[in-house]
């Protein structure tokens, strides 16, 4: 783990998922803030203060690729994407929309803190 605790912003419209990450980032240390949307999370004081993002690419409004644009045209935390339906052109649309990671779900937990921690070192 990284030296001191960092705050993981969580975007999913999945109360499910947004539940189990913020179970699995708090395990290892971090603290954690969720949004059900990224209109949340842009409206939000806590993007200024976010260490990295990690954001599911599929949601009603503003969608994860959209997020991690804004986010790269103003030098914002580094974003981790989530998928269940990836395609080779929605991979490669988050990796030119400044995405640092590209996960597809499922994954196992180990994946996804070994992602973070990278992302934070």
């Amino acid at each position: 783990m990284s030296g001191s605790p960092a705050l993981i912003a969580v975007v999913d419209d999945d109360e499910d998922v947004r539940v189990s990450l913020e179970a699995l980032i708090s395990s290892i240390g971090h603290d954690v803030v969720l949004f059900e949307s990224a209109d949340d999370l842009l409206g939000s004081p806590v993007l200024s203060h976010a260490a990295c993002i990690v954001s599911d690419v599929q949601m009603p409004g503003t969608d994860g690729i959209q997020l991690a644009m804004r986010l790269s045209s103003r030098a914002g935390p580094p974003v981790i994407l989530m998928t269940a339906y990836p395609t080779p052109a929605l991979e490669r649309s988050a990796y030119g929309a400044g995405v640092r990671r590209f996960l597809l779900k499922p994954f196992a937990p180990d994946n996804l803190i070994d992602e973070i921690e990278e992302l934070l070192d």
